[in-house]
C-alpha cells in the first residue's frame, strides 16, 4: 500500500467517512472557543474545553481526561501551571513531556492518599498519546493527534522508514511520526479534489476547526488508512494469525528454489542478484486474484489435462507470501545444494526475458556445492519454515563459511503496549497491572480458567506488552501433551540415520538465547501445561525455575553441563479448569507457579463495548442468558467451568446463522458434558439458550 492509496480510498468513501471522523474537527473547535489559561475557574473550563474530545481522551479502560478532571478539581493551581509549561512553545519537548508526567505522577499520588476509595487508582493515564492530543487541540496546525498503534500499522502498511534519532523512545516514535505526517501532507497538497471536499464540509459549519494547514486531515487518512490497510494490502499476514497476536509481526521464511531443470540458470541468477520461476505462459502473475485462477491458466495455456496444483500453490507463494528478508537455499537436483540468498525485492514481472520471466531480486550471500542432508522436495519452491530441524540443518551447512562474529541485520518489530493489550483483550486494567507484577516477582504464571476465557488468546499479547514489542524471537509457545518428556524440553537423545544423537530441546535453546541477551525479557509459553507429566518435563529444572534460584547452575541429566535458567526468562502456563481427564498440579509444583484466574470477560468494558457495536437484541438476550448460566455453573461446578466470551468474539455480524451455531454447536455439547448426569437441567438451560435468540 502507498500513502496515495489510502488518499484514494478516503477520497472514494468521503461521505461516510465523514461522518465518523467530524467530531475531531468539532472538539479541536470547542477546545479553541473554551481555553484560557488564566480563567478564574480553571477545572470548569478545562473540562468544557476538553468535554467534546470523544475516545480521543476516553474510552474502554483508558481515562486520561476522567483523571485530569479529577487532578484539576483537586488541585487546580498545579494543574493549570502543568498545562502552562506543556503549551509553552519556547520550551522543547524533550522538556515539557517529563516535566507533565512528573507532574501527574505527583498529583495521582495525592489523589490516591485523600481518600481510601482511591486506592485503586494506580494510572493517569497521561501517555504518549493523551499529550499529543493536548497540544494538537492547543495547536493544531503545529502537532497531530497521534495513536501509538494506527502510526505503527501505517508505518509498516507503507514502507516508512523512521529516521528520527531522538534519545526518548517516545520521543523518538513521536517525532518519526511528525515526519509521516509531513509525508501525507505532501500528498494532500498536491490533492486540489481532496481539499474541495474537506472545504466544502467545513466552511458552512462554524461547529468545526477550520484546519487550515490539513493536519488533522493528515491525520485522519492515517488513522483510516492503518484501519483498512489489510483491505487495501493483500500482501500482508493472514487474518488467522491475529489469534496468537502476530497478524503485524515480520517473521523471516525459509525456501528452497530450484533454479530451473538441474539449476539451468543458476550461474545467471547467482551473477545478476536474482531468482526466477517459469509459467511464463500464463503472463504475470499478479493479475490473478487466487490460486485456482492460476491453476485455470495453466490448464488454458499449457496442458488441459494436467492438475497443476503444486504449479499453482508455488506460483501463488512465489508472488503472495515469499517476502524481503526471507532465506532462500538453493538447490541442483535432490542431492545438492548449491547457494543461499535473501531476498530483496516484491515480485517483478519481466516481459522482455526470453524464459523464466517472473522474478525476485535476491543478494546471494554464499555459491559453491554442499551435499543436501537426506532427499529434497522435486517441487520448484518450497516453503520449509515450519520444518525447524530441516531449516537448522540446512543453515549449519552454511554457518562454517561466515565469521562467528557476523551480526544478523536489525529488524524493526511493531510497538506494542499495555493500551494495545487492552484494546486486544477483554479484561480490566487494574486486573491487567495485577499479572504484570505477578509475572515480573513470580517470574512462573499459571492463567488458569474455563474454556473460552481466552487464556491463549491473552498469552503472547501478554509477553509482548511486557517487552513493548512484538518480537517474536524473544518469545516461544510450546504445547505439552501425554507424551511430551523432558528429551523433548531440556534434552535427550535422539534416533539418527546410523545412531542415536543428542539433540537439545526447546526449553534449554530458548535459555540460552536469553542468556546471550540477558539485557531483555523472554516468555517461555506452555500451552494445557497440565496435560504433561511435569516433574517428568521439568527434571532438574523445576528447582532452577524458582524466582530465587535463577542464575543458580545444576548438573544436567544427559550432558556435562552446569545449567541454569537466567533470571530474564518468564514462564506463562495456560490451564484449562474445567477438564475432567485431568489431574491437579502436585503441591511441589504449585508453589513453584503463581496463579491468575482468568474470568468471562462479558462485564468488561470492553466486550460492552463490542456488543454494542453489534447492536443485536438477540446477541444482548443470548449474552444474558449465558450470564445467567454462569452462576448456575458456579454454584454447581465452580468458577472453573464457567463459559468464557471468546466463544462470541470476531462476530462482524450477529446473524442468526452465527449466534445459532454457536448454542446449537458450541455451548449445547458443553452443558451435556458438564451435566451428563442431570439430563433435566440440561433441557432446561438448552430451551433458555434457545429461546434468547428466537
Amino acid at each position: 500500500m502507498t500513502i496515495r492509496d489510502a488518499i484514494t480510498y478516503y477520497k472514494e468513501n468521503f461521505a461516510t467517512l465523514w461522518k465518523d471522523e467530524k467530531y475531531k474537527w468539532v472538539a479541536i473547535q470547542q477546545f479553541q472557543k473554551n481555553w484560557d489559561i488564566d480563567a478564574a475557574d480553571f477545572s470548569g473550563m478545562l473540562e468544557e474545553s476538553f468535554r467534546l474530545s470523544d475516545n480521543l481522551l476516553q474510552g474502554a479502560m483508558y481515562y486520561p481526561y476522567k483523571m485530569i478532571s479529577h487532578f484539576s478539581k483537586q488541585n487546580s493551581e498545579t494543574m493549570r501551571e502543568l498545562f502552562r509549561v506543556l503549551y509553552n512553545e519556547e520550551l522543547p519537548l524533550s522538556v515539557r513531556l517529563p516535566k507533565f508526567r512528573k507532574g501527574c505522577d505527583d498529583l495521582l499520588k495525592a489523589y490516591r492518599e485523600a481518600s481510601p476509595d482511591r486506592e485503586k487508582a494506580k494510572h493517569h493515564f497521561q501517555d504518549l498519546r493523551a499529550i499529543c492530543t493536548y497540544l494538537a487541540f492547543r495547536y493544531p496546525d503545529t502537532y497531530f493527534l497521534f495513536k501509538s498503534r494506527m502510526y505503527t500499522r501505517f508505518r509498516d502498511l507503507v514502507g516508512f522508514e523512521e529516521t528520527s534519532r531522538e534519545s526518548d523512545p517516545d520521543l523518538q516514535k513521536y517525532d518519526n511520526y511528525m515526519r509521516l505526517c509531513q509525508a501525507v501532507l505532501k500528498e494532500i497538497k498536491e490533492d486540489a479534489g481532496l481539499q474541495e471536499m474537506l472545504h466544502t464540509q467545513l466552511k458552512n459549519d462554524p461547529a468545526c476547526y477550520t484546519d487550515p494547514q490539513f493536519h488533522l486531515l493528515a491525520q485522519t487518512i492515517i488513522f483510516i488508512g492503518a484501519a483498512v490497510g489489510e483491505q487495501l494490502d493483500t500482501t500482508l499476514s493472514p487474518d488467522n494469525r491475529a489469534a496468537v497476536a502476530d497478524d503485524d509481526v515480520k517473521t523471516t521464511h525459509y525456501w528452497l528454489y530450484s533454479p530451473g531443470d538441474s539449476a539451468a540458470i543458476w550461474d545467471e541468477c547467482y551473477q545478476n542478484g536474482f531468482m526466477a520461476i517459469g509459467w511464463d505462459e500464463i503472463g504475470n502473475l499478479t493479475t490473478y486474484d487466487s490460486k485456482d485462477a492460476m491453476k485455470q491458466a495453466m490448464k488454458d495455456h499449457i496442458d488441459s489435462s494436467m492438475p497443476y496444483k503444486n504449479a499453482a500453490h508455488a506460483t501463488w507463494q512465489f508472488v503472495h507470501e515469499m517476502k524481503p528478508g526471507d532465506i532462500v537455499f538453493a538447490k541442483k537436483g535432490m542431492h545438492l545444494l548449491v547457494g543461499r540468498g535473501v531476498v530483496e525485492s516484491g515480485y517483478e514481472f519481466d516481459p522482455n526475458r526470453p524464459h523464466y520471466r517472473n522474478l525476485r531480486r535476491v543478494t546471494w550471500t554464499h555459491k559453491g556445492e554442499w551435499p543436501h542432508p537426506g532427499q529434497a522436495a522435486m517441487k520448484t519452491l518450497t516453503d520449509i519454515t515450519s520444518y525447524t530441524d530441516y531449516v537448522e540443518q540446512l543453515n549449519a551447512l552454511f554457518e562454517s563459511d561466515t565469521a562467528d562474529d557476523v551480526e544478523q541485520a536489525v529488524v524493526e518489530y511493531p510497538a506494542y503496549d499495555a493500551d494495545d493489550f487492552l484494546e486486544d483483550v477483554f479484561m480490566e486494567e487494574s486486573r491487567y497491572q495485577d499479572l504484570v507484577s505477578l509475572v515480573r516477582n513470580k517470574k512462573n504464571v499459571i492463567l488458569q480458567g474455563a474454556p473460552g476465557v481466552g487464556k491463549t488468546f491473552a498469552a503472547k499479547r501478554l509477553a509482548y506488552s511486557m517487552m513493548g514489542v512484538k518480537d517474536p524471537n524473544r518469545v516461544k509457545m510450546v504445547q505439552f501433551h501425554q507424551s511430551y518428556s523432558y528429551e523433548d524440553f531440556i534434552m535427550g537423545f535422539r534416533p539418527s540415520e546410523t545412531s542415536f544423537k543428542l539433540k537439545r530441546g526447546a526449553f534449554y535453546n530458548f535459555c540460552k538465547e536469553a542468556e546471550i541477551d540477558s539485557e531483555n525479557e523472554y516468555f517461555f509459553i506452555i500451552d494445557e501445561i497440565n496435560r504433561g507429566n511435569l516433574s517428568k518435563i521439568f527434571g532438574e529444572l523445576l528447582m532452577l525455575i524458582e524466582s530465587d534460584k535463577r542464575g543458580v547452575k545444576l548438573q544436567l541429566l544427559y550432558e556435562d553441563e552446569l545449567f541454569s535458567v537466567p533470571g530474564n526468562v518468564y514462564i506463562i502456563g495456560m490451564m484449562n479448569t474445567a477438564d475432567r481427564g485431568l489431574s491437579m498440579l502436585d503441591y511441589a509444583l504449585r508453589r513453584r507457579f503463581a496463579f491468575f484466574e482468568m474470568k468471562p470477560g462479558f462485564d468488561t468494558a470492553g466486550f460492552q463495548a463490542y456488543q454494542a457495536g453489534l447492536a443485536s437484541n438477540k446477541m444482548d438476550r443470548l449474552i444474558r442468558c449465558v450470564s445467567d448460566l454462569n452462576h448456575v455453573i458456579a454454584d454447581s461446578l465452580g468458577e472453573g467451568f464457567c463459559i468464557g466470551h471468546s466463544y462470541f468474539c470476531n462476530l462482524k455480524e450477529a446473524t442468526d446463522q452465527a449466534l445459532s451455531g454457536i448454542v446449537e454447536f458450541e455451548l449445547i455439547p458443553l452443558l451435556k458434558e458438564y451435566w451428563f448426569d442431570e439430563p433435566d437441567k440440561v433441557k432446561t438451560w438448552i430451551d433458555r439458550l434457545r429461546s434468547a435468540i428466537k
